[in-house]
């Protein structure tokens, strides 16, 4: 078992790597030239503090989430805006081939988990093209930097919506989804959500993956906030469904207050695998510092 960094090390941008973003706003404030220029700079450090944070994992022996941060604006329609457009292409043709080399050196496992607005069963024709653009975007990245066309490479989302019955939903997701390119289509899977209401392990078990034959990824945290089989049986049927690839899961802790679903700076707990072999992303609020301290609570236990 490998434990996942989610985004961002707290250690690291204490260093000065720190993801930077642009909002359409500040973009539009701008000449075109200029803000291309502004974006294009943007982008070249989102790809460095990226491939930072890759070799980082490497050393400590984790699995990377890459951030949905290091393009902005590139798939927002109203931007219009190519990665070609950019008049430091080439650098960040460059910064990506750093990436690359970097991931073929250490064989870092990395993954990808897009905004919630990727909503592949939404009645919106609108925000459906923008779900396939951003998907498909961000595949074809990490096609370039070297990822496996498979779930060793998973691209999570959830289902996120319950809009009609079982087959209707599942009818939408799987229209749009075949829309995505193969290589994007090739590393999805869908995560049980924390939502009371919301797509439950048995129901993602029970109608969602007979029909799709998409594995399942199991969130602990989401599991004891929108229960249905118990721990052990939910965690055992998601592993199944990987198609013999090694599961990657999640694992969070409730904050302290009134809402459970909000995550937790610490663990206080050690969670159980149940003898099953998967990595697992640590979604706890102090990023690596979360992580360093859970491995120190397991070598004095």
């Amino acid at each position: 078992m490998k434990y996942g960094l989610c985004c961002i090390s707290l250690d690291l941008k204490d260093k000065g790597y720190k993801f930077s973003t642009m909002t359409y706003k500040r973009f539009s404030s701008l000449d075109r030239d200029e803000a291309l220029e502004v974006l294009g700079d943007r982008i070249v450090n989102n790809l460095i503090v990226t491939n930072e944070h890759i070799r980082y994992c490497h050393r400590n022996n984790w699995v990377y989430r890459l951030s949905s941060d290091i393009f902005p604006l590139i798939t927002y329609e109203k931007a219009d805006v190519d990665l070609a457009d950019l008049p430091n292409y080439e650098e960040v043709l460059s910064a990506m081939e750093e990436i690359y080399e970097t991931i073929k050196e250490t064989n870092v496992r990395i993954s990808a988990h897009p905004d919630q607005f990727n909503v592949l069963a939404s009645k919106d024709s609108q925000s459906l093209q923008k779900t396939v653009d951003e998907l498909n975007f961000f595949s074809s990245f990490m096609d370039f930097i070297g990822c496996s066309e498979d779930y060793n490479s998973p691209i999570n989302l959830h289902i996120n919506n319950k809009q009609g019955s079982y087959v209707e939903i599942i009818e939408r997701f799987m229209a749009t989804y075949n829309r995505l390119d193969p290589n994007c289509r090739n590393r999805l899977v869908i995560e049980n959500d924390d939502k009371a209401g919301g797509w439950n392990v048995r129901e993602l078990i029970a109608h969602f993956h007979p029909a799709t034959n998409i594995p399942i990824t199991f969130d602990y945290l989401h599991h004891k906030c929108n229960p249905s089989y118990d721990e052990e049986t939910a965690i055992k049927k998601c592993y199944d469904t990987w198609h013999g690839f090694k599961p990657l899961f999640h694992y969070s802790e409730s904050r302290e207050g009134n809402n459970p679903r909000a995550h937790a700076d610490y663990s206080t707990q050690v969670f159980n695998t149940y003898g099953l072999d998967f990595d697992i992303d640590m979604e706890l609020k102090e990023k690596d510092l979360a992580i360093l301290n859970f491995q120190e609570k397991l070598v004095t236990i």
